[in-house]
């Protein structure tokens, strides 16, 4: 009887504790501002006043002198891609930065011939760490790009179909971007100087287009001048700057947090209130149960 009753309490605790970590535990979703962790953007956060939003329906009405920043991981729905399309024409910044998710889908709705790749951009000269992080040195003089005397991406992409006036960031004459995946240049890939960022007029305002969303993150943010450039993309809102956090996917931990969020609020409600109570009551009186059993 002792024994059953031990295992129950330290079974209780344990779950109890779990619960408690699980729910006190930093967010390590890829991209998110609460994830204080390398892949997180956190850091951001902290060096400018940033809003994230949960929906692209919470975009601003009035958007001229806003900026959003987009990482597409997971496709659109067509009210959403309309969202987009409106907050841009009615005088919003668009930052949306992709490497291999949906950023094609944003493109072809908004009209702009300029595509993502897709395919990896390496650098086996001019990098940072090895030939997945190049380092861009060729930046045209504009207000994102002031003060950024060089970028470092990390498996990032390039721009294809870019006007020359459009572009802002050019990869070295060393790059290439690898279509078969063996991580050497064949005769037939496409060699630098690539286009890795831009910008496009679209209604009343702009689309920045950035082929590597790592730039952002915290690991990423204080490497050569990647700081300026976020800055500067700051600098281009006239309140927060706005971070979608509608299209990354969610960790395992997130999901575990929503579900507990969820039971929370459950909880809270009279019929969920009277479970609770019903609930504990019965393992508290399940030992008593056993014993008068046992007797």
């Amino acid at each position: 009887m002792k024994l059953r009753k031990y295992i129950l309490t330290v079974t209780m605790v344990t779950v109890i504790i779990l619960i408690a970590v699980l729910w006190l535990f930093p967010s390590d979703d890829d991209f998110h501002t609460d994830n204080p962790f390398w892949n997180g953007t956190k850091d951001v956060s902290l060096s400018c006043p940033v809003s994230p939003i949960a929906s692209l329906s919470d975009l601003p009405a009035s958007p001229r002198g806003a900026t959003l920043i987009l990482i597409p991981y997971l496709d659109f729905s067509p009210d959403e891609l309309e969202a987009l399309n409106e907050f841009v024409s009615k005088g919003g910044t668009l930052v949306l930065a992709d490497d291999y998710g949906y950023g094609n889908q944003a493109l072809e709705y908004l009209g702009l011939k300029a595509s993502f790749s897709g395919q990896p951009l390496l650098d086996p000269l001019a990098n940072y760490k090895n030939k997945r992080f190049p380092q861009i040195f060729n930046l045209t003089s504009s207000p994102i790009t002031i003060d950024a005397e060089g970028l470092v991406l990390n498996h990032a992409t390039c721009l294809t179909d870019v006007e020359a006036d459009n572009i802002l960031a050019l990869s070295s004459s060393f790059s290439f971007i690898d279509l078969d995946g063996n991580q050497a240049w064949n005769g037939d890939e496409p060699t630098g100087p690539l286009p890795v960022i831009s910008r496009h007029n679209l209604g009343s305002g702009q689309v920045i287009l950035v082929a590597d969303p790592s730039l952002f993150i915290n690991s990423m943010q204080a490497i050569e001048s990647n700081d300026h450039f976020i800055q500067n993309i700051a600098a281009t809102t006239t309140t927060e700057l706005l971070i979608d956090q509608s299209h990354l996917p969610p960790s395992n931990l997130n999901q575990t947090k929503e579900l507990l969020a969820y039971l929370r609020n459950a909880l809270v409600t009279p019929v969920g209130s009277l479970t609770l109570v019903i609930a504990a009551l019965t393992i508290t009186l399940m030992p008593l149960w056993h014993e008068r059993r046992e007797h």
